[in-house]
């Protein structure tokens, strides 16, 4: 060949590659073949050859994510938080969209215990059990909920990692539910370091527990929370019992009690984050306290 040609050959091929790169990740696809799949398919026929992580990971290697094959959810987890996946980041509000890796805790196996793929705006279709654009609480037994949400942003600049938790806009705190909004008695919810709990940050009862080892065990529902009520009079080092999900109400860590308010540290009231607010002691929120 002429080195014109060789010339023209090599710009064709840099040309291709250049816009292979630029497509990044194709939610469409990864979306696609997750539906065509969810009930099983030649690449993954069922539930015990192809659980929810494979399947998971497979629908995303249809959009060219690059990350490869994963076997368990938490192995998955971890390398999204710790940036292994350029270009992804942790959605954070949870909402689902298509093609986002949703981490979950199945109910019954704890954080990072299954996983699915977005096939719609709060949709996921996943394998284990196989299920094809539903609501995520329907795949997981009673109990489950979402850890995190993780979406295609764009590519990494060159040498530069996403850092863990970076979000596509400027971060926003989440309001409590909105049972709560007109209570004057709920202060600012004030975003604080999950360090060094971070593996708890999206469960308020691990997150508690962290802070104060001797908490008891069996603190799923409302129900369970209140039948640890141990006082009514609460110092620091307590567990606060307070209302939240009407399934499930809420735990926090109690810092400071003064002649009027309560003081606390939270997990997973904005979700998956840790934070620090500020209840009178008069609430009608506070259910009760476990003091060791």
């Amino acid at each position: 060949l002429s080195y014109k040609m060789e010339m023209f050959l090599l710009s064709v091929i840099i040309g291709f590659a250049l816009i292979a790169v630029s497509q990044g990740y194709d939610s469409s696809a990864a979306t696609t073949w997750a539906q065509s799949c969810a009930y099983g398919c030649t690449e993954c026929p069922d539930d015990t050859t192809c659980g929810c992580t494979y399947f998971t990971t497979h629908a995303l290697t249809h959009g060219s994510w690059g990350g490869g094959y994963e076997g368990t959810c938490k192995t998955l987890w971890t390398n999204f938080k710790n940036g292994k996946y350029a270009g992804w980041v942790k959605v954070s509000d949870n909402t689902v969209h298509k093609g986002d890796a949703v981490i979950m805790n199945n109910g019954h196996d704890g954080d990072a215990s299954h996983c699915c793929v977005g096939t719609g705006t709060n949709l996921v279709s996943c394998h284990n059990p196989g299920k094809k654009d539903v609501a995520p609480s329907t795949t997981w037994y009673s109990g489950g909920y979402i850890n995190a949400v993780y979406h295609y942003s764009g590519a990494a600049k060159e040498g530069e990692e996403p850092k863990e938790g970076e979000e596509e806009s400027e971060e926003k705190s989440i309001p409590p539910p909105q049972s709560f909004l007109n209570d004057t008695s709920i202060l600012k919810d004030t975003i604080i370091s999950c360090s060094p709990y971070a593996a708890d940050e999206c469960n308020c009862v691990s997150y508690a527990r962290d802070r104060q080892p001797k908490l008891p065990t069996g603190l799923s529902t409302c129900a369970d929370k209140k039948s640890k009520v141990n006082s009514h009079s609460p110092s620091a080092g307590c567990v606060l019992f307070r209302t939240g999900d009407p399934t499930y109400c809420h735990a926090a860590y109690v810092t400071k009690v003064t002649s009027s308010s309560i003081y606390y540290d939270q997990a997973n009231w904005t979700p998956c984050q840790c934070s620090s607010d500020t209840l009178s002691l008069s609430s009608s929120a506070i259910l009760g306290y476990w003091c060791p």
